[in-house]
């Protein structure tokens, strides 16, 4: 019969091993800037409460009901805007053309959500925001059309 080896007298130690695993980086994405749907590259005028600083179809106008803003016809073609309708969520314009007829439109808070022009004038971005926690009615001249 085959008899075992003998058992040794040597001690044997038994070393743990550990493996590393490298710790994921994460690099957040960056935060996009904020957008605005406005194509005009100017800043929006300074706050007003009087109607004729938007004759020159620039201005930021607090506005607590509806109104008619008299323009320059001769640089825009169109003698007037009319707001209709403003709240701190939505803005609604009209526009008569000197023809007849006309154009209406509704926007919510943002700048150029709306423009209105005639061939071979400068258009008029319209748009919507709030100054001091009041509804305001921003003008700003855009292209030529």
């Amino acid at each position: 019969m085959a008899q075992p080896p003998p058992a040794s007298t040597t001690p044997v130690t038994h070393t743990p091993t550990t493996t590393a695993t490298p710790t994921p980086t994460t690099t957040a994405a960056p935060t996009p800037p904020p957008t605005s749907r406005s194509r005009n590259p100017n800043p929006p005028a300074p706050p007003s409460n009087r109607i004729r600083d938007c004759f020159d179809g620039d201005c930021t106008l607090l506005l607590a009901k509806p109104a008619t803003i008299p323009l320059d016809a001769g640089k825009f073609h169109y003698s007037s805007l009319r707001v209709t309708a403003i709240s701190a969520d939505s803005l609604a314009i009209s526009v008569r053309y000197r023809q007849g007829g006309g154009a209406q439109s509704s926007i919510g808070p943002g700048l150029g959500g709306a423009s209105f022009g005639f061939r071979g004038s400068p258009s008029i971005e319209v748009g919507l925001t709030q100054v001091g926690g009041k509804p305001a009615l921003v003008l700003q001249p855009g292209a030529v059309t």
